[in-house]
């Protein structure tokens, strides 16, 4: 049979779903080995009625990148084509002996029928929460093998991991500083030298476990919507296996801030959860909101859930960028029901440009803010035909603050015109201010440390050309605070007189008669003036620090020139760079202008009619 169907193959053709609340369900044949070919049967059934299946969290592409229909399934005696990564997944979960029910995307779903993929996609939220678990497949075991056992290390990780989660249990049960574990302290040993050496600084085990968290499957975004949903998962690396719980464990005893952890430990361990933080986060919310919005009270109305989760959802991956809005959707129930869910039904009729274009006016209107609009940068963008007032939510924002602990408008809400086109976005605001001075944007945008030094010490430059500042304060502390946008490690609003000596430190070093290597080198070692570095560090790509025609200095994106705008907008928490552009102007990004975020420049009597308007395109 196997023979007759690799010489002759025939495609499976798909039915057409007859229900609303129809899916298809894969029944896996099971096989004595792992190199059994692999068959199914697919059949129509209702959400409605009383059936058991599991539903697979995946991600179509290899761990090297091969997203290529290049397998064959045998489905009732015809061919459905998959990835390479679909077929290992079958091939691990089936059993031996039983056949069992799954609900896999992409042969359950006819992925050539657009209108089919957006009549399903509404449905996930409901699939991922009937099941009665996901078996979550990040791909095979690694190939990278532990010198002294010569196991993969992704199986020592999930051992490592199964093993950290039971230290961490206990020492929540007995009230003790989970610092203190064995495990802990191998994770974070190596903490300083990870930042030169990479990887290579830890043991094969913690090795394995970076491994683990960083598989692609972790930055797909369905997953998210997948693991917050599920009832019950399972993660699976290659033959090993480990409750999710554990998963969740592990990432909440990293990212805590436990006594005695320093800023630099705790950003270490941020970021070696990084790419899981997301499916942590989502799934804390769901479980917390019981998918009901806990957000419209006091918060601005509804939309803010909405900013929540595709914020949280920015640095994740989808094939198609109009999924950046469809792959969320199961995060709230029916538009007419849940007035948290303002978006757009799935409609691949439309392009990525209009899909974002809606969702950020409807956030704006129902927010009545403009924190949404805190993430475009003119330099930015990713979706042809895009509006500059549009966010690209298929792409990393460019955020190391948070946008919470300002008010340059006063807590104003938003003055909204309606304009009847789409591409138009306008908004009134109040002028503050021009940029005068933007030093030349970097030949390269790797900024290593060296780098780094250059534009410092150029920008440094800059501010004391300054003679004074029109607050009154001391060019010195203003720089300290524009440069870290008045924000610290843990994104918190500077506390009076923090990163002084870390700043001070700092300067004398940047200050020095020394070569620029050797400046670079002691800046990033000196553990005073490491501190500030590394926290400054994060705001330096992709901005550059400016002068302005009333003697500001201001931390402007990197895009920004001279004759810009920089303009307080109603309802914006962060003033904001706009170039003008005939009667309209386009938004290059917003702005740290030191002497306004809090209101200084927009009264809080400022009337609407006062206000100029601005037409955003």
């Amino acid at each position: 049979m196997d023979e007759e169907i690799l010489l002759s193959p025939t495609e499976y053709k798909y039915a057409p779903l007859q229900g609303l609340h129809s899916v298809r369900l894969l029944t896996l044949h099971p096989a004595a080995s792992y190199e059994t070919p692999i068959r199914i049967s697919l059949r129509e059934v209702s959400l409605d009625a009383s059936v058991e299946f599991a539903a697979l969290s995946y991600t179509w592409t290899t761990i090297g990148g091969d997203c290529s229909l290049s397998k064959c399934v045998e489905c009732d005696g015809a061919i459905i084509k998959t990835t390479a990564n679909c077929d290992a997944a079958l091939r691990r979960i089936r059993h031996v002996e039983i056949f069992s029910n799954f609900w896999i995307d992409a042969i359950c779903i006819n992925q050539s029928n657009d209108d089919e993929k957006s009549l399903q996609i509404p449905l996930m939220r409901q699939i991922y929460r009937k099941a009665l678990w996901v078996p979550s497949w990040i791909g095979e075991a690694s190939c990278t093998l532990d010198e002294e056992t010569s196991r993969p290390i992704t199986d020592l990780g999930m051992e490592f991991l199964h093993n950290f989660a039971i230290e961490l249990q206990g020492s929540k049960d007995s009230g003790q500083n989970p610092r203190h574990g064995t495990l802990y302290q191998e994770v974070v040993r190596e903490h300083k030298a990870f930042w030169y050496c990479g990887v290579a600084a830890f043991s094969p085990s913690v090795r394995g476990l970076w491994e683990i968290l960083h598989r692609p499957w972790w930055k797909r975004l369905w997953v998210v919507q997948e693991v917050s949903l599920a009832r019950s998962l399972v993660l699976i690396c290659g033959s090993k296996a480990v409750t999710f719980d554990k998963v969740e464990m592990v990432i909440d005893g990293l990212v805590r801030k436990h006594p005695g952890k320093s800023d630099d430990e705790y950003e270490f361990c941020a970021n070696f959860v990084c790419s899981a933080i997301s499916h942590f986060a989502m799934r804390d919310f769901v479980k917390r909101t019981q998918l009901q919005s806990d957000c419209t009270s006091g918060n601005g109305g509804p939309g803010q859930k909405a900013i929540r989760i595709l914020d949280s959802t920015r640095n994740l991956c989808a094939t198609d960028p109009r999924d950046k809005i469809y792959g969320i959707q199961g995060f709230f129930g029916d538009p007419q029901s849940d007035p948290e869910n303002i978006f757009p039904a799935a409609d691949y009729s439309k392009t990525a440009a209009d899909v974002y274009a809606d969702v950020a006016r409807t956030i704006i209107i129902k927010t009545k803010t403009l924190d949404v609009l805190t993430t475009c940068y003119g330099f930015v963008r990713t979706v042809p035909d895009l509006p500059s007032w549009a966010p690209s939510w298929n792409h990393t924002p460019l955020e190391y603050f948070s946008v919470a602990g300002f008010k340059a408008s006063n807590n104003s809400y938003v003055v909204y015109e309606a304009s009847g086109d789409n591409q138009i976005l306008k908004l009134k605001g109040k002028r503050v201010d021009v940029v005068k001075h933007v030093p030349d944007i970097p030949r390269t945008l790797e900024y290593n440390h060296l780098e780094c030094t250059r534009l410092w010490r150029q920008w440094t430059d800059l501010a004391f050309s300054l003679q004074s500042y029109p607050t009154g304060e001391n060019i010195t502390d203003v720089l300290l605070h524009t440069l870290c946008w008045d924000n610290n490690t843990v994104f918190e609003r500077l506390a009076p007189g923090e990163y002084r000596k870390n700043f001070e430190a700092w300067l004398n070093i940047l200050q020095s008669s020394n070569p620029l290597e050797a400046v670079a080198k002691d800046l990033f070692e000196d553990e005073m003036a490491y501190s500030y570095a590394h926290r400054a560090e994060f705001l330096i790509w992709g901005r550059c620090l400016s002068t302005t025609v009333n003697s500001h200095l201001a931390l402007v994106p990197m895009s920004a020139s001279t004759d810009d705008q920089i303009v307080v907008l109603s309802g914006g928490k962060l003033p904001f760079v706009l170039r003008a552009t005939g009667s309209t102007f386009k938004i290059i990004g917003p702005c740290y202008m030191h002497g306004i975020m809090d209101g200084e420049a927009f009264p809080k009597e400022e009337a609407a009619e006062d206000l100029e308007s601005f037409t955003l395109r």
